[in-house]
């Protein structure tokens, strides 16, 4: 991840964004950048409405946009008196994400920071389907902030894939570590790398011996008891091989390197608790890499920011 100079922090229209905007400030101030605030927004019922023809529709589109605006430059002066740069704006768009992608473009964002937004029945933070199409689709770095979270950053773990599952690149590990070490660097936090592995299950292994017992697969191929604890032996080795490889080159104490045998969808979680992560940064590539069902148990029940990266596509 190269320098930040311009951070797009994206509010929402109807919430709470103190705490976004001073994790905006905070992060503007280690990286000597400029904010740019802005409000992407979509009203239906506006569209829909009866009551409006074309030229009415346009009129109240501009009110509401004006009224944003107007929201907006409060926000602006607070920033202002930190004397940090600052422009703002409010866009209409659909889809939301699009909108978000096209702006931070058309602005040079090198940092997209966006706020998550808290469940009022189960009081939780979920990600709504626009976090989840900018984590795919967005090839600025990301920042999907949680208003538990502490505007400065003190503990940053990278998560990596030394196996390249679902056709990912080998240069993402390699990204995700690098953008790890210099946003803890610059912000003078400590950085952990780890990776999570799942070996077969035993049952299931048992399970398979059984069934190749009654004639099928080759017969000198045996899941036995008396196997399962070689091919654990061999996994933790082939694994640990392959973490050390992506990892040796940054360099990084063997205290902050963390192998883990289990589920990333559990030991993510646990990690990040246990260690008091602030901030997970994970990679994505081609459109790919986090969107799934795991990846959604995962950043659904850290409670830490997750900083995404992407390998740039031409």
């Amino acid at each position: 991840m190269q320098s930040i100079k311009l951070i797009l922090t994206v509010l929402a229209p109807h919430s709470d964004n103190q705490f976004l905007l001073n994790k905006a400030i905070y992060l503007a101030k280690q990286y000597d950048a400029k904010i740019e605030l802005v409000l992407v927004v979509y009203n239906s019922g506006l569209v829909t409405s009866l009551f409006f023809s074309p030229t009415e529709l346009d009129a109240a589109k501009e009110g509401y946009l004006n009224s944003l605006k107007k929201k907006l430059s409060r926000y602006s002066q607070s920033i202002d008196k930190e004397n940090i740069p600052v422009a703002s704006d409010a866009i209409w768009h659909k889809p939301h994400y699009e909108g978000i992608i096209e702006y931070a473009k058309k602005v040079g964002a090198d940092l997209i920071l966006k706020g998550t937004h808290k469940h009022k029945v189960l009081d939780k933070v979920f990600f709504t389907p626009n976090d989840w199409q900018l984590l795919k689709s967005s090839s600025i770095p990301l920042i999907l902030a949680k208003e538990t979270t502490a505007a400065q950053y003190q503990t940053v773990l990278a998560g990596i894939d030394p196996t390249h599952a679902h056709s990912k690149p080998e240069s993402l590990d390699n990204l995700v570590i690098d953008s790890a070490m210099r946003f803890a660097g610059k912000m003078n936090a400590t950085c952990h790398v780890t990776h999570c592995y799942s070996p077969i299950e035993y049952q299931v292994w048992n399970d398979i011996g059984l069934g190749m017992g009654i004639g099928i697969g080759p017969a000198d191929f045996t899941m036995g008891e008396e196997n399962y604890s070689e091919y654990i032996n061999q996994l933790k080795e082939n694994q640990e091989s392959q973490f050390n490889e992506v990892v040796g080159p940054f360099k990084l104490p063997q205290e902050n390197l963390h192998l883990v045998e289990g589920y990333p969808e559990q030991k993510l979680p646990e990690m990040v608790e246990e260690m008091k992560v602030d901030l997970l940064v994970l990679g994505t590539a081609y459109h790919s890499g986090l969107v799934g069902s795991t990846a959604e148990k995962i950043l659904d029940e850290v409670n830490c920011d997750v900083l995404s990266v992407q390998i740039q596509r031409d």
